[in-house]
């Protein structure tokens, strides 16, 4: 079966025709999708020349859940003849081959890599890592799982595969070349800048930056490809930024600086510990959430957002102001909830997706939202910033941001791909005097970093 590519992913699948571990690094909505199964179908055609052990495997394909059946399911359907599968890790096969006569192609979540050791028993095919970026961590279980899985053919993909440090990078390249890129301390050393600081006695390596960029831009290449928009779809309409500053209501404000004392009183008392940045990081991300609206601990330590909030008035205004469908990120379940509250007292029409939307419902809230049935979307930047299309809308605005650049990058371009007629305005709403500020600027540098890994020029 032929399947009808643009002239630059053909262009990368003969590139990568021969190439038995590929990483495909195009921008998100490019089509990145469409040349997977575009090379699986390239896999499947040399069957003729494969030994029968070997032309008999199955294809498994990695994912988010997200994505698994609405993407991945439908178009190998779609674009092929294949029967593709979605895997629930809860159900155990009494054989393989009970199991692999479902189907010639099986998805999983990565989370669910780690449930079902038995994949790691068969030699697959084909291994297809979808946002592979979620293998970052060589330390992970998941990651672990995926490395002891074994494929003939191995494909990586994703749009930004350095989601947050230069040595992320590393463990994408082992899984598809393990011999060639062996050591993990061995490419620390060479590709990422760094130096050495005291912190209470002990000497720790404090990342700079990543080095010898061009050097691994051509190690790469012989098995990459890496595609922007603005150079392969040039009808693409254009991306611009918009901020809407805030200031925080005298409630807020109270809140905020308690919280901020608190904070840095506790990180006074930690003598005795290392401050590692994850730790750091969850009182920062207290410090957002007590920034988006009104909020308390509870005795738990948990946080309980509520109202008022000076950012919420202000999306309200953004949302009044128009009368086509946009699109809201929050990473907070319950910022998302209280804006649904204020839109159903409105009586405006919306659709939320969040961690708490079963799988089965996704698709349908994703709809609904597309074929103008509900003029707001609402959704939380884990749950609806991934894998999903929202070119419906071409103004979205953000309640506040991850702390990773990559991710915030896949929310925008929800809206942002193929398909998509109209500019894209992107909304940043910003409290005055916060933490805000703070986590934008350290969001830029870690966007130079990528730039300068990915060898993107601007």
């Amino acid at each position: 079966m032929t399947i009808n590519l643009y002239p630059f992913q053909q262009e990368d699948i003969e590139h990568l025709r021969t190439r038995k571990s590929a990483l495909i690094i195009n921008d998100m909505g490019t089509g990145k999708t469409y040349e997977a199964v575009a090379r699986d179908d390239e896999i499947r055609a040399q069957e003729p020349e494969m030994p029968h052990t070997v032309r008999n495997r199955g294809t498994l394909v990695i994912g988010p859940l997200t994505i698994l059946e609405d993407v991945w399911q439908t178009h190998f359907h779609e674009l092929t003849k294949l029967t593709c599968v979605v895997v629930n890790p809860k159900d155990r096969a009494g054989s393989w081959t009970e199991f692999l006569s479902r189907g010639d192609v099986f998805c999983i979540h990565w989370e669910g890599l780690r449930l079902m050791p038995e994949l790691q028993k068969f030699p697959w095919l084909h291994i297809i890592a979808d946002e592979c970026h979620r293998a970052k961590n060589r330390k992970a279980q998941q990651t672990r799982a995926l490395k002891m899985i074994k494929g003939e053919w191995k494909t990586a993909m994703s749009g930004t595969p350095v989601i947050n440090r230069p040595d992320e990078f590393w463990s994408i390249l082992n899984w598809l070349y393990p011999d060639k890129y062996r050591s993990y301390w061995k490419f620390f050393n060479h590709h990422v800048e760094y130096e050495m600081v005291q912190n209470r006695g002990r000497a720790f390596r404090k990342i700079v930056g990543p080095k010898n960029t061009a050097e691994l831009q051509t190690q790469i290449a012989p098995f990459s490809v890496r595609r922007r928009k603005q150079d392969v779809l040039k009808d693409l309409p254009d991306k611009y930024y918009t901020t809407l500053t805030v200031d925080l209501s005298p409630q807020q404000l109270r809140a905020y600086n308690t919280m901020k004392k608190d904070m840095i009183a506790w990180i006074g008392k930690q003598e005795e510990e290392i401050l590692a940045a994850p730790v750091v990081i969850a009182q920062l991300t207290r410090l957002q959430q007590f920034a988006c609206t009104y909020a308390e601990l509870s005795d738990e330590g948990r946080v309980r957002m509520s109202e008022p909030s000076s950012k919420l008035d202000r999306v309200m205004e953004v949302l009044d102001e128009t009368e086509e469908q946009v699109v809201v990120f929050s990473r907070f379940k319950q910022v998302v909830n209280l804006l649904a509250n204020r839109l159903k007292e409105q009586g405006t029409s919306y659709v939320t997706l969040t961690g708490d939307v079963a799988q089965a419902d996704r698709s349908s809230v994703v709809q609904r939202f597309q074929s103008g049935q509900a003029r707001i979307f609402l959704g939380s930047i884990a749950a609806g910033g991934v894998g999903i299309t929202l070119h419906s809308a071409s103004r979205v605005i953000f309640v506040d941001r991850d702390w990773s650049p990559a991710l915030n990058a896949q929310a925008e371009d929800r809206l942002h791909r193929i398909g998509q007629k109209n500019a894209v305005q992107v909304i940043d709403i910003i409290a005055r005097g916060t933490v805000d500020l703070g986590r934008n600027q350290k969001l830029e540098l870690k966007k130079e970093w990528i730039r300068k890994i990915l060898g993107d020029k601007d």
